[in-house]
């Protein structure tokens, strides 16, 4: 498959219609029908139905999707390793949750780039589903986890236990009584995985859907900062907001440990992994 056909294919369904597609492709309307016309050829499946609000995924379009963007990614990875092989002997790419940012990268990296000069690092964030998909895929080497995959292939280490506090803004009123409505209402919801939502489910066994949810931690530190609210978050991510007065920890709420998983591929045998994955597991013992 054609890397252009494939991002044709996507941009259609980011703009919902071939003519905005292909004004932001720079092609003509005719050109983007007939990459869609030899894309559908090559796969054997209509793709599109096209209507007067534009165009909507077949089933076979829908299917297509996962793989036509596992595709562009990879073919992204292998340009940026042949791209680099003048400068670089090799590439990684680690890919990790952004609140393991502050607690395992910022101290992982500096250490890796002085160790390893001679590699090129490309850091990707994620929710955990896209990550994992990504490292079974090989669009990235390294993962640094919240949830332990289960794939053949894959080798998990645990590799410390992160401290989930629930803190707040300190203007918003929250009851000793942590399961009323009031706490309902301020609550944040963040991805944190499906081993942390069990735990949580554990202190707060009724269920309730929150006001607002959010699949990148940071930026719901952010809106709690800024318009108040609640919700659990690791401690290493949240201890310099702590500091300057801009979040409080709840106390009565339980504090949660979370395991937090280093994944990679065991059929990777190039010599400077298992170096770059001990230097890992050794910096994360301080934690």
């Amino acid at each position: 498959m054609d890397i252009v056909l494939a991002k044709t294919f996507l941009t259609i369904i980011e703009v919902g219609n071939f003519r905005i597609a292909s004004e932001k492709l720079h092609v003509t309307q005719s050109t983007v029908s007939a990459r869609i016309k030899s894309l559908e050829e090559q796969l054997g499946k209509q793709l599109f139905v096209r209507n007067k609000s534009g165009a909507t995924l077949t089933q076979a379009g829908l299917n297509f999707q996962e793989f036509a963007l596992s595709f562009i990614q990879l073919w992204e990875k292998a340009q940026n390793k042949v791209s680099s092989e003048d400068v670089y002997k090799d590439h990684v790419s680690i890919g990790a949750r952004p609140g393991l940012w502050e607690p395992v990268l910022m101290k992982w990296l500096p250490w890796a780039k002085s160790e390893f000069p001679e590699i090129a690092y490309r850091i990707e964030f994620g929710i955990a589903a896209d990550l994992i998909r990504k490292l079974e895929e090989g669009i990235i080497d390294i993962a640094i986890l919240l949830s332990a995959p289960t794939m053949p292939g894959i080798a998990v280490e645990e590799l410390y236990l992160e401290n989930f506090v629930l803190i707040k803004n300190p203007n918003t009123p929250l009851n000793s009584n942590l399961f009323d409505e009031t706490f309902e209402k301020s609550y944040i919801e963040v991805d944190w995985g499906k081993e942390f939502q069990s735990s949580k489910n554990h202190y707060f066994p009724t269920p309730f859907v929150p006001h607002l949810s959010v699949s990148v931690g940071t930026y719901g530190v952010k809106y709690i900062i800024e318009n108040g609210g609640c919700g659990y978050f690791p401690y290493s991510m949240i201890s310099e907001h702590l500091e300057d007065g801009s979040l409080v920890i709840v106390e009565e709420a339980p504090k949660i440990k979370q395991p937090v998983y280093l994944a990679y591929s065991k059929s990777d045998l190039r010599k400077f992994v298992k170096p770059l994955l001990a230097g890992v597991k050794s910096i994360t013992k301080e934690l």
